[in-house]
């Protein structure tokens, strides 16, 4: 399947970009009253609180200026006989006193206490309804997968990040165990052994390696990888690491590739099909992806409440294709692509600038910032922009 422009020209994303921009209208609409709830639980708390602080503060003032009151009448009369009676107040007032000042703190508290309840509640509303678009909605961004083996099977971490976002899954995979077999097929490696009948020499024998267990595998957008390998017994391991364009072989901690003997029978035509491999790997075997993290220029964007600035970060990779569509598009009013199969055959699809315009309206100021970054509302003009994608 290639997805096009209406004049023929590739758009700069192969997916369904009107599906994508669908998702995302869906989760906007849907998130940002989200964050806005928690705004206007804080905003509402903030008060409460200043409110109770402010009557702690007018009562410790007050008691204050009593003492200097008192204290000052005592010293003016200069007799004894007052002591007493003048302590006896200043003792029933700060009782009274103190009594009410734990009662408002105990509030204030009370308020503290529950409104971080009531935050998190709203903070993983928001985390789900992101958790399915984050994955594979945001174009252009960089990506690090990481995957390990331990006693509960295979589990592992995928972060991305793009202009300032970054977002962080937890991955769950179909296989208990990872054997390099079914992650990259046939693997050997060269090392040195013993061999011989009558003498024992110094010979590079190929070990096969498809049996070995996958210990630990990175990944990035770049192509970078690094793998860990080890046999069942756990008293053999091996490291891969390097890109398309060179890779380096360890056995334990000695370089294989660095060997002038060993390292010609290193098959680096193979190796460098890896990255590949484990992009299919990934592709079929994540069971399950659960957004743990969203960041904005490193800070939480969830708890900071900057998920809007997050969802403008993506319009604006959104932005790009939607104008585009528009200036490449014969209506102007509609954003259009073209798929076309792989027999030549071509369909479209579309959806109209008041479809778009109308759910981000209807959730207010910020939607309709949206709508404006994604080219769709009245005041925005159709020009040539240059792609923000990689």
């Amino acid at each position: 399947m290639k997805y096009i422009y209406q004049d023929s020209t590739e758009l700069p994303v192969q997916r369904d970009f009107i599906e994508d921009l669908k998702t995302f209208l869906d989760i906007t609409s849907r998130v940002i009253p989200l964050e806005n709830s928690i705004l206007e639980i804080k905003c509402k708390n903030k008060e409460a609180i200043y409110e109770l602080k402010s009557r702690i503060h007018g009562i410790n003032n007050f008691e204050e200026k009593l003492n200097l009151l008192i204290k000052g009448l005592v010293n003016e009369v200069d007799i004894d006989d007052v002591v007493p009676c003048a302590n006896a107040i200043l003792q029933t007032c700060s009782e009274n006193f103190g009594k009410k000042r734990e009662v408002l703190e105990a509030e204030c508290r009370k308020i503290e206490n529950g409104t971080a309840h009531e935050y998190r509640k709203f903070e993983s509303r928001i985390l789900e309804v992101l958790n399915r678009f984050l994955i594979s909605g945001i174009y252009g961004a960089e990506k690090r997968f990481e995957l390990s083996r331990g006693v509960n099977g295979v589990s592992g971490k995928m972060e991305g990040s793009v202009s300032g976002l970054q977002y962080c899954y937890t991955l769950g995979f179909v296989e208990e165990s990872m054997t390099v077999d079914k992650l990259i097929g046939n693997l050997s490696l060269p090392n040195w052994t013993r061999a011989g009948i009558l003498r024992k020499e110094e010979k590079i024998k190929m070990q096969d390696l498809s049996e070995f267990l996958v210990s630990f595998l990175e990944y990035d957008s770049q192509k970078n990888i690094c793998l860990i390998l080890e046999n069942k017994k756990a008293n053999r391991k091996f490291r891969i690491e390097g890109s398309e364009l060179k890779y380096f072989v360890y056995d334990a901690d000695k370089e294989i590739t660095a060997d002038k003997e060993l390292g010609v029978f290193v098959d680096m035509t193979n190796l460098a099909k890896i990255p590949e491999k484990v992009q299919a790997y990934l592709r079929t075997n994540i069971r399950t992806y659960i957004l743990s993290k969203v960041l904005l220029d490193e800070e939480d964007a969830v708890s900071t409440n900057q998920i809007f600035d997050c969802l403008k970060v993506i319009a604006e990779q959104y932005g790009v294709i939607s104008q585009e569509c528009l200036a490449k598009g014969h209506n102007k009013e509609e954003i259009t692509i073209k798929l076309e199969e792989t027999d030549g055959k071509r369909s479209e699809k579309y959806l109209s600038r008041a479809e778009i315009y109308a759910p981000l309206a209807e959730v207010g100021s910020e939607g309709i910032e949206i709508a404006g970054i994604l080219g769709v509302d009245s005041r925005t003009q159709i020009k040539d922009r240059k792609y923000l994608i990689v």
